[in-house]
C-alpha cells in the first residue's frame, strides 16, 4: 500500500534522546504515545496528545515532544494550530503562532521528522494538562509554487532553523 498521509511514531531511541530535554525519564512513556486523531466525523484536525501531565503558569512556555512524526505529498504541508478551547480558557497560544511542518521534515537524519509543540500560557489562571489531552491541532493542507518556480534547493538535514542560511 503507498503511504499517502499520516502518522507514526518516531523511534525509541529517538524518543528516549529528545525525552530527555523535558526532564521526563519514564521509558514507558513511548508505548503509551498516542498518534493524532480528529474528534467528530468532519473536523479538519488531529488532535495531539500530551503524553505527560503539566501545568504552566501565567507568562511561561514549554516544549513539548510529541513522539510522532507525519508523512505527505511533496506538494503537502502540515500546519500545527492552538486548540481553541485551551485558547478561550487560559488564553493560551503555540510559541509560533501556525507551526509548518514541511513535507520533508518526515525521517530527515537530525531528528526523525519529530514533531514538538511549544505552548505558551499568556493569560492569568494556571494551565493544567493531564496526560493523554489535546494540545493542538494539525491540518493538511496543499500548497501552491508561484510561476517559474524551478528551485531545486538542498536536501533537508534537520529542524527548527534548519533552513536558515
Amino acid at each position: 500500500m503507498n503511504k499517502i498521509r499520516g502518522f507514526e511514531k518516531i523511534s525509541k531511541n529517538r524518543f528516549l534522546c529528545d525525552i530527555k530535554i523535558t526532564q521526563k525519564s519514564e521509558e514507558n512513556l513511548y508505548e503509551e504515545i498516542k498518534l493524532p486523531k480528529r474528534s467528530t466525523k468532519y473536523s479538519a484536525g488531529y488532535d495531539v496528545f500530551s503524553i505527560y501531565d503539566f501545568e504552566l503558569c501565567p507568562n511561561e512556555e514549554v516544549l513539548l515532544p510529541t513522539g510522532i512524526k507525519a508523512y505527505m505529498q511533496n506538494d503537502e504541508v502540515l500546519k500545527a494550530y492552538p486548540r481553541s478551547g485551551l485558547g478561550f480558557k487560559y488564553y493560551s497560544r503555540l510559541a509560533n503562532t501556525v507551526g509548518v511542518i514541511d513535507s520533508d521534515y518526515y525521517n530527515n537524519p537530525k531528528n526523525e521528522g519529530h514533531i514538538w509543540v511549544k505552548l505558551r500560557n499568556e493569560g492569568n489562571k494556571t494551565m493544567k494538562i493531564k496526560k493523554d489531552e489535546a494540545i493542538c491541532q494539525l491540518i493538511f493542507e496543499k500548497y501552491l509554487l508561484a510561476d517559474g518556480d524551478n528551485y531545486e534547493g538542498e536536501e533537508r538535514q534537520g529542524g527548527f532553523g534548519s533552513t536558515t542560511k
